[in-house]
């Protein structure tokens, strides 16, 4: 018997209705989740980690001309987020509205670079609420060994940014045995060269950051257990931002060795994904 075609479409759309997470929310997805670790990309360098109970976060900028709408909002990233982690004072990795939301409506811990705290200060982040990062100072708070790692900061035409800091931070994150490596925005170091044993890796492939050839050093020389590339497919891209806002993900996975792909995940703006 052939079925009418209305009642094909009937059940196809129910099907599509019914499919298990279909349409829920990040922040459902955030506290639905309790065993393991999953990372969600928000765009940019914004990530959210939960490992079993813990949600850490790292510099979320949930503003600007984006190209999609952001998956999520500050108001529901303040339900859940218990640590988060700034790499550097500029806009779209320390985003003030996000922050001051946080600092109203959580009681989310702080951990900035020493570069950021006067504009922690101007939102009204409470000092008893933040930790301060200093490169090559390792701590533990939480339980969550902290890394901070050097980071220097570049600008269009590959050149080192005039006005880079180094007080700015990347992060070398152990959380229940997994070791997540965020560099913030930053051009290839020894530093990076030197860790071991990384498990999960966020890069920046920007021509202010380590770009493709860089990129696929680091990539080789840690060897994760995943790679996900990020500061990409987020803002619109326009000629004068473009040297921030242009991310080169496929062109380093092209040249990576057949076995490093199957490590390499781009995701999209509110992509999950299960690491352990």
């Amino acid at each position: 018997m052939t079925m009418k075609p209305s009642i094909l479409i009937l059940l196809t759309l129910f099907l599509h209705m019914s499919a298990p997470g279909q349409e829920q929310k990040i922040i459902d997805q955030i506290k639905n989740h309790h065993s393991g670790t999953a990372v969600w990309w928000i765009g940019q360098n914004s990530w959210i980690i939960k490992s079993e109970e813990v949600v850490i976060a790292t510099d979320l900028y949930l503003e600007g001309e984006r190209i999609i709408n952001v998956p999520v909002t500050a108001d529901e990233l303040a339900e859940v987020v218990d640590i988060y982690f700034v790499t550097h004072d500029h806009g779209d990795h320390f985003g003030r509205e996000t922050a001051r939301v946080l600092a109203k409506n959580s009681a989310c811990r702080f951990i900035l670079p020493e570069s950021c705290i006067e504009t922690a200060q101007n939102l009204n982040i409470p000092a008893n609420r933040i930790t301060i990062a200093r490169p090559r100072e390792p701590f533990e708070l939480d339980g969550i060994k902290v890394e901070p790692i050097r980071a220097i900061h570049g600008n269009k035409n590959f050149a080192i940014y005039y006005d880079a800091n180094m007080k700015d931070c990347g992060y070398l994150i152990t959380i229940n045995g997994i070791k997540l490596l965020q560099p913030g925005d930053s051009y290839l170091l020894e530093d990076h060269l030197f860790l071991k044993e990384v498990d999960v890796l966020f890069f920046s492939p920007t021509e202010h950051n380590m770009h493709i050839t860089p990129s696929l050093v680091l990539i080789n020389e840690l060897n994760p257990d995943y790679i996900f590339p990020q500061h990409h497919s987020t803002m619109v891209v326009t000629d004068d931002n473009r040297f921030w806002t242009k991310g080169y993900p496929d062109e380093v996975k092209v040249l990576l060795s057949q076995e490093m792909r199957k490590k390499y995940h781009i995701l999209k703006p509110g992509d999950k994904m299960l690491i352990h």
